[in-house]
């Protein structure tokens, strides 16, 4: 009865419904169309979120895939490949331990960053529409809260009839931006189900996240305007702990950032499209907590010092500090 009589309500309330409807596909189709049109269509493609080297360097000497005559980088799964095959690589393998942690010094900084900064602000979305669907409906209601509670209005019924309607919203929301993303960039790979079902049911629950803090909010501010004020502080730290813009190198951050829904929604949406850990500079603290590629346990690749690029008799054909030196075949 509760749930009805509040359905009831919004629905009279045509203009902020129309809001709340809105938010989603407006966002998302802008989202879609500044991607397309200023960093180019395939974000979440394979090849666009991870990319290897064809050469490194190490212990041993130069190890170099055959294609390394003609190409400087290459698909990582053929390289895994490589590493699987060759008896040199073979050798690499044992002594780095596995497969996985052998692929490490083979992968390049750079690509996925696109697709980190969309998933972002697809997984900040679904908190920012949570949070502000339930940051003023409790405390809105709070003068006919207190004469309901005096005639038996029980809490939980009160808060179920909360949950379950701006829930259902929530939900309305994540479908939209997840279906409009899907048309305008498609999602690939997925773990253990569809991509873009994975991804919904991640931005689902960070939506349901960012309405368990609106509910608070509204629960503890004392007024509508006091509300509204305490949502930029509860909103900021999800975009600085995400560990999307700033990298989170430590675990006190890390802790820190376990209680914020935009941290563990990029550390699933990463998981769900293939983005890996060490090839993004702020998503590589995701690693800590939640492996990004599946087939991959990512791990820390010590630089070299500059002077090993000295080496007399050999050519090399990056020297510059602190990139590492790649051997050059002639």
């Amino acid at each position: 009865m509760l749930s009805s009589r509040y359905l009831e309500l919004l629905k009279n309330d045509v203009g902020n419904l129309l809001i709340l409807l809105l938010q989603a596909p407006v966002i998302a189709i802008m989202l879609v169309l500044m991607v397309r049109f200023e960093v180019g269509a395939g974000v979440f493609d394979a090849n666009k979120l991870t990319q290897c080297r064809t050469q490194i360097l190490t212990n041993a000497g130069p190890l170099a895939l055959p294609q390394a005559k003609q190409v400087e980088l290459i698909d990582c799964q053929k390289v895994m490949d490589f590493l699987h095959t060759d008896a040199a690589a073979q050798s690499f393998v044992q002594q780095k331990g596995s497969v996985a942690q052998a692929l490490q010094p083979f992968l390049i900084q750079g690509p996925g960053a696109d697709a980190q900064k969309v998933l972002f602000i697809m997984a900040f979305a679904t908190v920012l529409f949570g949070c502000i669907n339930g940051a003023r409906e409790i405390v809105k209601e709070a003068a006919i809260y207190r004469r309901e509670r005096t005639v038996n209005l029980g809490i939980l019924p009160y808060m179920f009839s909360k949950v379950v309607v701006l829930g259902l919203l929530c939900l309305f929301q994540s479908a939209i931006l997840t279906l409009v993303v899907q048309i305008g960039e498609p999602l690939r790979q997925g773990i253990f189900l569809p991509p873009m079902l994975e991804t919904y049911i991640t931005l689902s629950l960070t939506s349901l996240g960012g309405l368990m803090i609106g509910l608070t909010i509204s629960a503890i501010a004392p007024n509508n305007d006091r509300a509204i004020s305490l949502v930029p502080i509860i909103l900021l730290p999800q975009v600085i702990f995400s560990g999307a813009i700033i990298p989170l190198k430590d675990w006190v951050t890390q802790i820190m950032s376990m209680v914020f829904p935009t941290r563990w929604a990029m550390a699933a949406l990463g998981s769900s499209i293939g983005l890996h850990a060490d090839t993004t500079g702020a998503i590589n603290s995701l690693a800590m907590i939640i492996p990004i590629m599946a087939r991959s346990s990512p791990s820390t690749v010590t630089p070299r010092p500059c002077n090993a690029c000295s080496s007399p008799g050999r050519l090399w054909r990056h020297c510059g500090c602190p990139d590492d030196c790649h051997w050059h075949l002639p």
